[in-house]
């Protein structure tokens, strides 16, 4: 539902509605915040990708100015994590990996460089290279998911990027929002069960 529909629905000045919108992404980026869940796990499949969310500097075609964004996808489900990285190195990379994915998962990912410390850490590692395929003719590995996933990201982040401090609060609110994929009551409800968590109710001792 977009802001100018909630004006005319409900009879809301315009900076009301932006209050309680930037109100509600806090609350799905303290959301995020707390999740320290790890997820995959054996004979469950994860997909990897990193990509760069800014735009191209002086319409240069390969210079991009912006942030690098590190996700993963559990297949067959909503489960998912993003986050900003300063770089795409495998330290980086690798702490990530660490935090949020469990031993044991199959791990699918294009054939970036840091990416290949994965077999020594537990995770089993398969690999597709996009300059000849989408999917490894052996093996069928592939990062289709999450391909369409940044789309639909950047997308959710659109006019976003150049905004300072909203970047994170606007991706906090696509990941509360895929991960809440429920019917609109339920939804709803783990909405509020997010706001209480947020702001608990004081104790009155």
């Amino acid at each position: 539902m977009t802001k100018e529909s909630i004006m005319n629905d409900l009879d809301l000045a315009s900076q009301t509605i932006t209050d309680w919108m930037n109100f509600c992404r806090e609350v799905c980026e303290d959301e995020c915040l707390v999740f320290d869940s790890k997820i995959g796990g054996v004979g469950r499949i994860v997909e990897i990708d990193e990509s760069k969310f800014g735009k191209r500097k002086y319409n240069r075609r390969r210079r991009v100015e912006g942030k690098w964004v590190f996700g993963g996808l559990l297949r067959y489900s909503n489960d998912c994590f993003f986050e900003v990285v300063d770089e795409r190195s495998a330290d980086v990379l690798l702490e990530v990996f660490k935090r949020r994915i469990l031993p044991g998962t199959t791990i699918m990912s294009d054939c970036w460089s840091s990416y290949s410390c994965l077999s020594d850490e537990g995770f089993k590692h398969l690999t597709v290279n996009h300059s000849v395929t989408f999917v490894d003719p052996d093996t069928g590995a592939h990062t289709n998911a999450n391909e369409g996933t940044w789309s639909a990201l950047k997308r959710s982040l659109h006019g976003t990027n150049h905004v300072a401090g909203e970047f994170d609060v606007y991706m906090a609110e696509y990941i509360w929002r895929r991960q809440n994929n429920y019917r609109i009551t339920e939804k709803v409800q783990r909405f509020f069960g997010a706001i209480s968590r947020a702001f608990p109710r004081p104790n009155k001792d």
